[in-house]
């Protein structure tokens, strides 16, 4: 046999992704996820012979990982016959025939050998060992320690990627391939408690059903357009079996649509049932657009103090009031919210029966209706509301007090078209007109 030599470029490639197993405590990815992680190494190399002309033919190759550079441990071989090389060119799949562990690149000394037998057989002639460099390390991520991680986020050290929060369990519902194909089988399937917290996240889809998530369980869509939830329940606004979604204390709901397609009496599409300050509704898109019924509200709070960040609401279609927000005598957080109602006899993108809600960075909207005011207050007692940074646009009124003994005060905000104190007092502060022009303290 004649002596070749391997002049070889190292192409040495490692196809390595987390597999996300679609169940409780599972690492779970925002939206996809890897079915599991290819263990092989593309080798790629170019032959030639000692005149440096390029071998053409199949030939065998021999592959050995050791420990160190010469001498030390051999810890895997692996030979692949019948290899094609055009041109000298060649390429192979390491771990193919033998597989690659996860545990072999635990150290950082190991060194690959590469023989050759250009007649096809197992008579091979060896080549120095070349030291594998850090691509195919990335190998030990598979079996990995969180406790050996550097720099890692808020909330991985339990296992789950849940953005930092304490999830002890996840629940995956999806129209195939996850753990549930409704959310109410997924609710009816856990047992949440302070000590035992649950996401049930929802993957992209229209799924519709009434829901009403359990205490300390975070409802999680794929995104505001992407997850849906809708249903056509109704009955009385101020009750939660006329919502789509009920909310109770210690519950989150976040990152999806929630609609109510109901054509008669009352329908609610987010229903916020005794909230209390860990009651978070985020990134949700609650609206009620469908014409026909009564009264048409996106975001009903009975009670307590919930927190509503970056939502949207739209409210229209309603033969009496469409409500973007009916706050019947909760204390509300209300921060990032755009909020639109229209149509018909009232639209009020913000109906207070009662509380004291603070809103800041938030869009109020309200038109084409015989009373449309962006905020009304109505209903008995003493109450106090404060809205920052806002506009507040009302095709009749911006701000009516109608009834109660209410106390409006806006600071920094756009406060577009009149205001009316019937009962109560509005007071401004550096705000200004649609014209941008100064208002004075009584928002004139």
């Amino acid at each position: 046999m004649r002596n070749k030599t391997i002049v070889f470029t190292s192409a040495i490639v490692i196809a390595l992704l987390f597999a996300l197993a679609m169940g409780a405590g599972a690492l779970l990815a925002e939206e996809t996820a890897i079915d599991s992680a290819p263990s092989l190494i593309n080798y790629q190399g170019q032959l030639s012979d000692n005149n440096g002309q390029p071998v053409s033919g199949p030939v065998s190759l021999e592959f050995k990982i050791y420990d160190a550079s010469s001498g030390g441990n051999l810890l895997w071989t692996e030979t692949h016959s019948g290899v094609s090389v055009d041109g000298g060119a060649f390429s192979v799949m390491l771990g193919s025939n033998t597989p690659l562990t996860d545990s072999m690149f635990s150290s950082s000394s190991r060194y690959l050998q590469v023989g050759v037998d250009t007649a096809n057989g197992s008579n091979y002639t060896t080549m120095p060992r070349q030291r594998m460099a850090s691509v195919p390390y990335a190998m030990q991520a598979n079996v990995a320690p969180w406790s050996g991680l550097t720099g890692m986020p808020a909330g991985f050290a339990d296992g789950v990627d849940d953005g930092g929060a304490d999830y002890q369990n996840v629940v995956v519902v999806a129209k195939s391939g996850g753990d549930y194909t409704t959310i109410n089988d997924a609710m009816d399937s856990i047992s949440p408690s302070s000590g035992n917290r649950y996401l049930v996240w929802v993957a992209p889809g229209v799924y519709s059903e009434q829901v009403t998530v359990k205490p300390y369980v975070h409802l999680r869509g794929a995104g505001m357009y992407t997850t849906y939830i809708d249903s056509t329940s109704s009955g009385n606004q101020n009750t939660s079996s006329s919502a789509t979604v009920i909310l109770p204390a210690n519950a989150q709901l976040s990152n999806m649509t929630v609609k109510n397609s109901s054509t008669s009496n009352d329908g609610v599409a987010v229903f916020v049932d005794n909230g209390n300050s860990s009651t978070l509704v985020r990134n949700v898109y609650a609206k009620t657009t469908q014409s026909g019924g009564d009264r048409h509200v996106a975001f009903y709070l009975k009670s307590g103090n919930p927190t509503l960040r970056d939502v949207k609401g739209k409210a229209s279609g309603g033969s009496v009031g469409n409500w973007t927000i009916f706050n019947s005598v909760s204390d509300p957080m209300i921060d990032g919210a755009d909020l639109t109602a229209e149509g018909n006899s009232s639209a009020n993108a913000l109906r207070l029966n009662g509380g004291n809600p603070v809103i800041r960075n938030s869009s109020l909207y309200a038109t084409n209706a015989s009373a449309a005011y962006a905020i009304e207050g109505t209903g008995a007692g003493t109450h106090t509301v404060r809205l920052d940074h806002s506009s507040i646009d009302g095709e009749d009124f911006s701000v009516r007090l109608s009834s109660g003994n209410y106390t409006v005060y806006i600071g920094s905000s756009r406060v577009a078209g009149n205001v009316n104190a019937f009962s109560g007092t509005i007071r401004c502060a550096q705000s200004y007109d649609e014209s941008y022009t100064d208002l004075n303290s009584s928002c004139n």
